[in-house]
């Protein structure tokens, strides 16, 4: 985790332009950073072509394999990278990487969606590691449904190397020194870059008594840069000096520089102003204003202003109104002309309205004392009285209407249709094919917007064209395309996203898969046998049953060539949802089979039908040497009762407890054979029951009890006799349990 140093003299205020300080001008480009750009370039390729297609499409194979081979060749000589990143910059040992590279910089912006401040690989990591990070790196947080953070997927995945520090903003504080700036007298401007440098090296960290209960809410930038501005509101004079310096640089800065994302721009001063308490605020609103009103010899406020947000805006006018703050009639002007823009363009919005009626209430210049250097006021004035711009024209059509067309979704489908009508006109080999791989490839990305349907209208034509077309190699092409659409990777991947999808898609997905059956129904016995856990409303499972017969063929053509007894198990589940009926004979090969967990699954199915393999097989797994397997056998008769096992399990009871095991077998045996309530039972019953032993005589008794309480399952007339002589031991709960056995006549005629 990242750290912060408490002891540090320099613990002060966190604005320090000198902070954040980084040279980009003089940074060269290394082999070394000519390597890392390649390599972020590729694992951003293949984090999209992640995104765009189904698991192992040939794209993602060869762009993840491609991206692998660099890392580790890169590893293999340095053995971990450590990346920071800032916005849309990632940086190593300080400098940036692929700054000019805009595969870099997406993919930056990317990692900084999910708040990551570094990300470190290390030497030994898998291309399937690589892959579920990208993976899960790619569904940006308004996208996520799981309700989990990027932080607790990662934990779940198990990624032993791959390392990611989220950015704490709880609290931050400054903890270098900051004497070089100050002796070269010039503070470098504070940027995003520099702060996440700061960030990820463990210079600026977070300390105070933060709780892990507030981390779900926690703080964009510059609103944690306002709580720590906040904290430190002691040292106001200097926080409102470097202030005041930092808004010197911004203002100063060309119009090529201020576009640069990496910038500490206007909308993060907004923040921070709006997030800052009242009296630090109001300090902050003068000194803004007075280096606005102070800085139009050489700058431009009116880009910077434009960037606040009308909060702010009108927090500055009520400063003037409320503080009589001394401005330019210029500058003024220019508020005021900025938020007329904003109004002109959101006339109609009720807020906007009683917005403006309030902006206009308070500017009026003749509440305040004027005083403006001569030398710029011509200049400021000009400005702001430039003409506003043009109301804009009504629409020709409602475009918000029609926005859903230019979703990419929307798009697809339109193309689809499209490709699919020129498919059914064309008799040229050329264009069909061309036609064919246009349809494939948007066909493998329909499934994320949920259009199965329209994916089985293309099936549907495939297989009709596969049969009708005149031409062999037409033909030839939509079998190839039938076979990508009914592939392994691609039915899996639309498995693994219906958990995702609204109910409507899911009805959807299934009637593709009944189209696409009994063709598919290997690849989806392969996709069962891979999943962790599938109950019996799975949806697979509901494909198979309406297979049922193709389905259980399948199942036994492959149970003798599969090795895995997990994935054994698994098919013989699918067999007891499906229903055992017609497979009973093709079951018993398995009732030997090496595997115990195996023998005993086979045999629960078999048991309840009263199948004489079975139960034959289960008798002699009583007659047998190992303890473990008599102990399953016991635990079968326990569940299904089979009445030709009783023998068995009569002559297992004993006599003699040297080992305290033997009296814990024979309570669960008296339970079992009550069950069945077998009068054969009670004479090996009586002898158990009035054997004497002179070790463990509190089990012997705690046994006896048992054995007594379990002569309840059998029929009154023939366990009298024993209950009678039960009357008669020495033991008070034994007799208990033997009087209330006794017919109420019996026990109404005396005591015997």
């Amino acid at each position: 985790m990242i750290t912060y140093c408490s002891n540090s003299p320099h613990n002060s205020c966190p604005l320090n332009p000198a902070h954040f300080s980084v040279d980009n001008k003089n940074l060269k480009k290394t082999p070394e950073t000519k390597q890392f750009t390649e390599l972020l370039s590729l694992l951003y390729l293949a984090l999209k072509n992640i995104q765009l297609y189904p698991v192992g499409h040939s794209m993602v194979k060869n762009r993840l394999a491609v991206a692998h081979q660099l890392l580790s060749r890169i590893l293999l000589n340095r053995k971990t990278i450590l990346f920071g990143i800032a916005r849309n910059v990632i940086t190593y040992n300080g400098q940036p990487i692929g700054d000019d590279s805009q595969a870099c910089g997406t993919l930056a912006k990317i990692l900084g969606r999910h708040e990551i401040a570094s990300m470190r690989f290390s030497y030994g990591i898998m291309q399937h590691s690589l892959f579920l990070f990208l993976k899960a790196v790619g569904v940006l947080p308004e996208q996520n449904q799981s309700g989990k953070s990027l932080q607790q997927q990662l934990s779940t995945l198990n990624l032993p190397h791959i390392d990611v520090e989220i950015i704490n903003y709880d609290y931050f504080d400054r903890t270098d020194d900051t004497g070089t700036a100050a002796k070269n007298g010039k503070a470098p401007p504070l940027t995003w870059l520099t702060f996440t440098q700061k960030l990820t090296s463990g210079i600026l960290g977070f300390s105070g008594n933060s709780k892990s209960g507030d981390m779900g809410n926690r703080l964009t930038a510059p609103e944690a840069l306002a709580a720590a501005i906040n904290h430190h509101a002691g040292k106001q004079p200097e926080i409102i000096q470097l202030f005041s310096s930092l808004l010197d640089q911004m203002l100063k800065q060309d119009s090529e520089s201020s576009l640069s994302s990496a910038s500490f721009g206007g909308r993060e001063f907004s923040k921070i102003i709006a997030s800052l308490n009242p009296e630090l605020r109001a300090q902050f609103l003068n000194t803004t204003l007075e280096r606005c009103d102070q800085s139009f010899v050489h700058s431009n406020p009116e880009k910077l202003l434009e960037t606040f947000s009308d909060t702010v805006v009108l927090d500055m006018i009520q400063q003037i109104n409320k503080k009589n703050v001394q401005v330019s009639p210029a500058l003024l002007n220019l508020i005021k002309k900025i938020s007329r823009i904003r109004f002109t363009a959101e006339t109609t919005t009720p807020s906007a309205i009683a917005r403006q009626r309030e902006m206009d209430n308070l500017l009026d210049p003749e509440h305040y004392s004027i005083n403006v250097s001569e030398k710029y006021h011509n200049t400021l004035q000009k400005l702001a009285e430039s003409p506003l711009p043009p109301t804009p024209q009504q629409a020709v059509f409602p475009l918000e209407e029609h926005l859903e067309t230019l979703e990419e979704s929307h798009l697809n489908r339109q193309i689809v249709r499209a490709t699919l009508l020129f498919m059914r006109q064309t008799e040229d080999d050329t264009e069909y094919q061309s036609l064919a791989a246009k349809l494939i490839e948007i066909c493998l990305v329909l499934p994320d917007s949920g259009d199965f349907n329209l994916l089985q209208t293309s099936i549907k034509l495939l297989r009709k064209q596969a049969k009708q077309k005149k031409s062999e190699t037409v033909r030839k092409t939509a079998k190839d395309c039938l076979q990508q659409l009914s592939s392994l990777d691609f039915i899996d991947y639309i498995y693994s996203i219906l958990p995702e999808c609204t109910k409507e898609e899911r009805r959807s997905a299934a009637g593709l898969f009944n189209l696409l059956c009994p063709a598919i129904l290997d690849e989806l016995l392969k996709i069962f046998s891979m999943s962790q856990k599938v109950s019996e409303n799975d949806l697979l499972v509901t494909i198979f049953k309406v297979f049922r017969l193709e389905t259980l063929t399948r199942i036994f053509t492959l149970l003798p060539k599969t090795k895995t007894n997990n994935n054994i198990l698994k098919l013989l589940s699918l067999i007891e949802y499906l229903g055992i009926q017609g497979t009973v004979r093709l079951l018993h090969p398995l009732l030997d089979h090496q595997n115990p967990d195996i023998r005993m699954k086979v045999m629960g199915m078999l048991l309840p039908i009263h199948d004489e393999e079975a139960i034959a097989t289960l008798g002699s797994m009583l007659e047998s040497n190992n303890e473990n397997t008599v102990s399953t056998a016991i635990e079968l008769c326990e569940i299904h009762n089979p009445a030709p096992c009783i023998p068995g399990l009569i002559r297992l009871l004993e006599h003699q407890f040297i080992k305290q095991t033997s009296i814990e077998r024979n309570k669960k045996l008296f339970m079992i054979l009550s069950q069945m309530g077998d009068s054969r039972a009670l004479p090996n019953l009586e002898k158990v029951a009035f054997t004497k032993w002179p070790f463990h005589r509190e089990q012997v008794t705690s046994m006896k009890r048992v054995l007594f309480y379990s002569l309840k399952g059998y029929p009154d007339q023939e366990r009298r006799t024993l209950v009678r002589k039960g009357l008669k031991v020495k033991d008070k709960e034994i007799q208990k349990i033997c009087h209330a056995l006794l017919p109420d006549s019996s026990r109404q005629g005396g005591k015997t």
